[in-house]
């Protein structure tokens, strides 16, 4: 992961060297000299025209700054880097932008434990133990198919706890972990005559098949 850290003050500086030390191919830039550091006339002008050259962003200073520098560049969830904010005195570690498909998340944690700081994760489904559905074909290696809504609405009915119906056609390392970890409004079905038969009880279906399951009107997510 390519991390750019941006050190808003020559505090910051002293913040980040525990990063670039741990972090190979994190480079740090900062309008103040340092060591290690690489020279920028202006910050927002740099995250403009870099904002796509890395997979991930670590402001160092005021959040205030960091928003206004990548508010204009803000794109879609699937595309647009990780961001994560960090003040000065490396206290608190804020995950920003692309909290799940862009790493934020996970990154913020690691960057939290690194710095013996504390970690700020807004994401409802990390704050309450819920799987992220557009992380399973990341973490298990599937292939996500949704239907022409998108996930958005899934997601949204999954996370807040809209009676979910779960149809595991295959077992592997993935599944298993489904059964162990799944939510108390999930149901588990391994047989889509039984599903189908209960199908109107259930406001989502998530399926992990190789084969595609027709729920009509419900909304679905396939693996």
């Amino acid at each position: 992961m390519t991390l750019a850290i941006l050190a808003v003050s020559p505090q910051g500086i002293q913040t980040a060297k525990p990063i670039l030390s741990n972090y190979p191919d994190a480079r740090l830039f900062s309008t103040h000299p340092g060591e290690g550091v690489e020279h920028i006339d202006h910050i927002q002008s740099f995250v403009a025209e870099q904002f796509t050259a890395f997979d991930g962003w670590i402001f160092i200073g005021a959040m205030g700054i960091c928003v206004r520098s990548i508010a204009p560049l803000i794109g879609h969830k699937y595309t647009d880097p990780a961001v994560i904010n960090i003040d000065s005195t490396g206290r608190y570690v804020v995950s920003v932008l692309s909290g799940h498909i862009g790493g934020a998340n996970e990154l913020t944690r690691d960057l939290a434990s690194l710095l013996g700081a504390e970690p700020v994760i807004s994401t409802q489904t990390d704050n309450t133990g819920l799987w992220a559905l557009d992380l399973f074909s990341r973490r298990y290696g599937w292939v996500t198919k949704a239907d022409s809504e998108g996930l958005n609405r899934p997601i949204a009915l999954y996370t807040n706890r809209e009676k979910t119906a779960l149809l595991l056609e295959v077992q592997d390392k993935g599944t298993s972990e489904l059964e162990r970890t799944k939510a108390e409004h999930v149901d588990l079905f391994f047989s889509r005559e039984e599903l189908t038969a209960r199908l109107d009880d259930y406001a989502l279906v998530l399926v992990v098949s190789p084969q595609r399951f027709d729920t009509g009107d419900t909304p679905c997510i396939q693996f």
